[in-house]
């Protein structure tokens, strides 16, 4: 297209990543990851930010998680507040991410917290006995954490 005095339109790779303003507020963001599906709704208020994790985890989807949480912990001096309720599948790509992002948390800057999790993101916790590695907060009385605990079994004498 040189000499017409058009620039080429770049396509996005099949694994790009959108981001949109939500039209109901300025305040919050939108993050999908094209494959896989998984979407971040991202809300900020006086320095806290809330993150409502959406679809599957694995290992497609795992980065852009990371990356996302990331930033948006940096971003925040109050700290980083992720809802993993309405996540349907959760591998150890998911759970790596995520002690990542909370490895970058404390000191000199804010705190990443559990709201709610699901059976999926339980079970994985269970399995890896990492429940202790994510603060979990009290669950606001419209929306209960699922009452899992980690499961302690017996080893073979």
């Amino acid at each position: 297209m040189a000499g017409t005095g058009r620039r080429p339109i770049p396509l996005s790779p099949p694994d790009a990543v959108t981001v949109a303003q939500a039209r109901a507020s300025r305040d919050v963001r939108v993050v999908r990851h094209l494959r896989s599906g998984l979407v971040l709704r991202l809300s900020d208020a006086d320095g806290l930010t809330r993150a409502s994790v959406h679809g599957e985890i694995d290992f497609d989807s795992a980065d852009l998680l990371e990356r996302v949480l990331s930033g948006a912990l940096l971003a925040a001096p109050r700290g980083l507040h992720v809802d993993l309720g309405s996540v349907g599948f959760f591998d150890c790509a998911g759970l790596n991410a995520l002690l990542r992002v909370c490895a970058q948390a404390g000191p000199g800057g804010g705190e990443l917290t559990v709201t709610a999790i699901s059976a999926a993101v339980a079970r994985v916790l269970d399995l890896t006995q990492t429940w202790l590695a994510f603060p979990l907060a009290a669950a606001p009385e419209d929306r209960a954490v699922p009452s899992v605990l980690p499961l302690h079994r017996a080893r073979p004498a």
